[in-house]
């Protein structure tokens, strides 16, 4: 499968609408550089809570993350030009639009460890709750409208735009019975910090794929 085969899927598994995708015109500076593939960890935070999400999900925290959504960023601000003359490999934004979709697998992944992370703390709240939404980000999502309050689901319009009515009945149900305890205050700042975490790096990841889209031009 070609890279533009593999960035396709990708946006097809997002469910990025290609026709819903426009080229930004405005002026700025594009990177002049972007290094090889691969997500360096290193964060230079030496002094981070061991109780905190930052401790297990540095993905946000590195160089990397930070420089390929400022040049993301920067790309967007500008007019697109078309390839030049030369070799494809050596022109700087097609190194961002590889290292950016490279970027999304490392984002699916850190999420995946923010759920766990999440669920850890939280089923002494809710311990029912992680069989009843197995799904990652729909989890962390329940979680930060629920809290301590699982009364919280009554009408709840966000919860009604990532699951279905049964799946809210059946939450429902199982919060009235359930024998979790109320988290401290310190607890639930660590499961909410750790959800916004989540919800920052799906955003990120939507702009990755946005701005792929819009640069097949240069894969295809």
């Amino acid at each position: 499968m070609s890279l533009a085969d593999e960035l396709l899927a990708d946006l097809e598994d997002a469910g990025i609408d290609e026709d819903a995708v426009v080229d930004d015109n405005g002026e700025g500076d594009g990177i002049d550089d972007i290094e090889d593939v691969g997500v360096s960890m290193d964060t230079g935070q030496d002094s981070i809570d061991p109780n905190s999400i930052h401790s297990v999900a540095r993905l946000s925290s590195t160089d990397q993350f930070k420089r390929v959504v400022q040049g993301i960023e920067d790309y967007c601000n500008k007019p697109q030009s078309s390839v030049a003359a030369g070799i494809i490999e050596s022109n700087p934004e097609y190194k961002l639009i590889v290292e950016s979709n490279n970027l999304t697998m490392e984002i699916d992944n850190e999420v995946n460890i923010i759920h766990k992370f999440t669920r850890d703390y939280y089923s002494k709240r809710f311990p029912e709750l992680d069989s009843l939404v197995p799904t990652p980000l729909e989890y962390i999502r329940t979680v930060k409208e629920l809290g301590n309050d699982l009364e919280k689901y009554k009408n709840n319009e966000v919860l009604q735009q990532v699951m279905s009515n049964a799946t809210i009945m059946v939450i429902s149900v199982t919060a009235s019975t359930t024998q979790g305890k109320l988290l401290s205050e310190e607890e639930l700042n660590r499961v909410f910090e750790a959800c916004t975490m989540a919800e920052e790096l799906m955003s990120a990841k939507l702009k990755i794929l946005t701005y792929v889209e819009s640069r097949m031009a240069f894969i295809a």
